[in-house]
């Protein structure tokens, strides 16, 4: 079993924070890093504990492991199912309306 570093158990304690995994997952929505957001669902789903995650939702861990992957694509319903089991909520917001420049 690999070794966790520093830098990797203060990112898991940090997950565990509501506020800042929701932070860190809207950040690949915002950069539209699709390929990164199965990760960052993943992370905070590791942080939390897959084993309690499998429970809550009835998906099996190795089904989660496989969404979890880099080259998981999961359902939007499987996303909102993990995101409401993991305490947190999707949401659509107006986007902020772009400043124009003065001539």
């Amino acid at each position: 079993m690999k070794k966790q570093t520093s830098f990797e158990l203060d990112l898991m304690t940090k997950l565990r924070d509501p506020e800042f995994a929701s932070a860190y997952i809207m950040s690949a929505i915002v950069d539209n890093d699709l390929a990164f957001l199965p990760i960052a669902l993943g992370d905070v789903a590791k942080a939390h504990g897959i084993s309690k995650l499998a429970d809550e939702t009835g998906i099996n861990r190795r089904t989660l492991y496989k969404v979890f992957d880099k080259d998981g694509n999961p359902s939007f319903e499987l996303v909102t199912q993990i995101a409401d089991s993991l305490g947190l909520e999707l949401q659509v917001k107006q986007k902020k309306a772009k400043r124009k420049r003065a001539s």
